[in-house]
């Protein structure tokens, strides 16, 4: 296990070391040479750990994303030096806001040659600034730093990667020439010193606080509950490893009316007959509840995709607001909160079932009618995303995975609630700062983490982005279903009032006029094109009972999407 040919693989044994030990057992592995001896160490372990190979940085990175995501575990990349680790910025980004946990490793030169303008190097100390929660440098190996430095440094940067609130780390590896198996003589004592820790189970382990609620949290929330039987449950962006149960548990105790988010992956598990509210995106939803206005709202976890939710907050700012997050970010768009609960949900919802009677007299609206004159509008439509959301979760089987794209599909489906059937399924998607790149390979990633059909929606603009993640796919053994909905562009812009302005439209949308059957069969993807909602219908099925590696494309006419969004808006209660 411990590799003792020079200091360079020596440092790295014990860093790998120190990182299984604290549970870190997926690895994504760019291309380069200078990280050579943190892979070497690697595959001395490979029973211990799972190695994902692949050629882009910025692809490898989103796929460590969506496994993080789906694990609720700390996963691990590892880079060369130069400009390898600035292509994992944006999924860095999104680790943040999203509270994802990842660790970059990322090899340096040494400092002699990373400020001499030596080939390959950039200034790689602190290098994602405020978009990590905690990072260090070692600096090059050296007999002068005891191993148990090394490995409190790892075990620290762990633990910042999982506590207070979960995010990505850096830990910078400056390594000094050889970085092969050469023998270069190290000192016997500092040999077996580093041996020594290799025995032990872990250098530091840590234990944080307790996460409940203090008594008189629970007496705070517990009064306003009783005092407001006329509230309103919202359930926002949920981490997919928390604990689901609980929180129906607390939905069914605390009988409010529910508002759930499309990434609670709640959403589902409901219909419209579970006095659930459809929507605060349309007008007429917006215009009822206006009318009703809760006296309380608790919003349970991180933001949700309606803006008009928050309008809704905005414009009733007397509404008591009661937020529920393990989170150090501000998360109150509206400026209204009123308390703050920094817990993480499950447990909230746990320790508050058991201080809380149920509402005798909830609002109730009957949303029925609504909801079946929408479902009947959307089944008499052309291909279009309302279609294509409602026929997934029609169509998707119980307990499978779902990754969402952002823009317009994370919209069609959190618009989207059944008027009758249920179902659990894991819903993923990348909400943290709702960037449209590496959505392919973050699906991957949670894919390969979880014993599931993976299934991913995403826009033709998305999937220009990250075509590079279809050699992933192509590679992986994992087989996961790619719904791609090609309207020709980016066709959300033309749903907004700033579709008006004619002249400025193309440079939003970024038109186009590809397909992309071409790329499919470039990486031996099984590939079909429907045009219509029999054909999408049957395709999707057919990919479900065969669960096979394969790319849908829905060609969707952008005059008749527009269409049966203008229509949908006309629904009345």
């Amino acid at each position: 296990m411990i590799l003792a040919n020079n200091l360079s693989t020596l440092w790295s044994s014990i860093i790998i070391d120190e990182l299984i030990k604290s549970d870190v057992t997926h690895y994504y592995i760019s291309p380069g040479m200078r990280n050579a001896p943190l892979v070497q160490s690697l595959l001395q372990r490979r029973d211990e750990v799972s190695l994902f190979l692949g050629v882009d940085e910025r692809a490898q990175s989103y796929r460590a994303l969506g496994n993080a995501k789906a694990t609720g575990k700390t996963s691990a990349l590892i880079c060369t030096s130069g400009t390898a680790l600035a292509n994992y910025t944006p999924a860095i980004i999104e680790a943040k806001k999203s509270a994802t946990p990842l660790i970059v490793l990322s090899a340096d030169r040494p400092i002699e040659l990373a400020t001499s303008d030596a080939n390959q190097t950039i200034n790689q100390v602190h290098f994602y600034g405020h978009h990590i929660l905690a990072d260090n440098c070692l600096g090059a190996p050296t007999t002068e730093i005891c191993p148990q430095v090394i490995r409190n440094t790892v075990d620290h940067l762990i633990f910042r990667s999982r506590y207070p609130i979960k995010g990505p780390v850096h830990l910078n590896i400056p390594l000094r020439e050889p970085i092969d198996m050469t023998e270069v003589h190290i000192d016997e004592d500092y040999v077996e010193r580093a041996k020594s820790g290799f025995k032990k189970s872990f250098q530091t382990k840590y234990f944080p606080p307790t996460q409940g609620l203090s008594p008189l949290a629970k007496e705070s929330i517990a009064k306003i509950i009783k005092d407001n039987p006329k509230g309103l449950l919202v359930v926002g962006s949920l981490p997919c490893s928390l604990d689901k149960e609980i929180i129906k548990a607390f939905i069914q105790k605390l009988n409010w009316p529910v508002f759930l988010d499309i990434s609670s992956s709640l959403k589902y598990n409901y219909s419209i007959r579970d006095n659930i509210i459809p929507t605060f995106d349309h007008s007429e939803v917006y215009e009822q509840m206006s009318r009703v206005k809760p006296s309380a709202i608790i919003h349970l976890g991180g933001r949700t995709t309606s803006k008009h939710y928050y309008r809704f907050l905005e414009e009733f700012a007397d509404i008591e607001l009661i937020s529920v997050n393990w989170s150090e970010e501000k998360e109150d768009p509206s400026q209204n909160t009123d308390y703050r609960m920094i817990c993480e949900v499950d447990q909230f919802c746990l320790e508050m079932c058991e201080h809380i009677q149920p509402s005798e007299n909830p609002i109730r609206i009957n949303w029925s009618e609504f909801t079946q004159k929408k479902c009947q509008l959307i089944e008499e439509s052309p291909l279009s995303y309302p279609v294509i959301s409602k026929k997934i979760i029609d169509q998707i089987e119980d307990k499978q995975s779902l990754y969402i794209a952002n823009s317009t599909v994370v919209r069609s489906f959190d618009n989207y609630l059944s008027m009758e059937s249920t179902k659990d399924i894991d819903i993923f998607t990348n909400r943290g700062v709702s960037g449209i790149e590496g959505l392919m390979a973050s699906a991957l990633g949670a894919a390969e983490s979880m014993n599931k059909y993976m299934t991913l929606v995403i826009g033709d603009v998305s999937f220009l982005h990250d075509l590079n993640s279809l050699q992933l796919i192509k590679d992986s053994k994992t087989p996961m279903c790619i719904v791609l909905v090609n309207n020709s562009g980016g066709g959300i812009f033309t749903l907004l009032p700033i579709a008006k302005e004619e002249a400025l439209l193309p440079y939003l949308t970024t038109p186009h006029d590809l397909t992309f059957e071409s790329a499919a069969e470039q990486f031996s993807i099984d590939y079909i094109k429907v045009t219509s909602t029999s054909s999408f219908e049957e395709a999707f099925q057919n990919a479900q009972k065969k669960k096979n590696t394969i790319l849908i494309e829905a060609i969707v006419s952008n005059e008749e999407n527009i269409e049966v969004y203008n229509k949908l808006k006309t629904v009345k209660l």
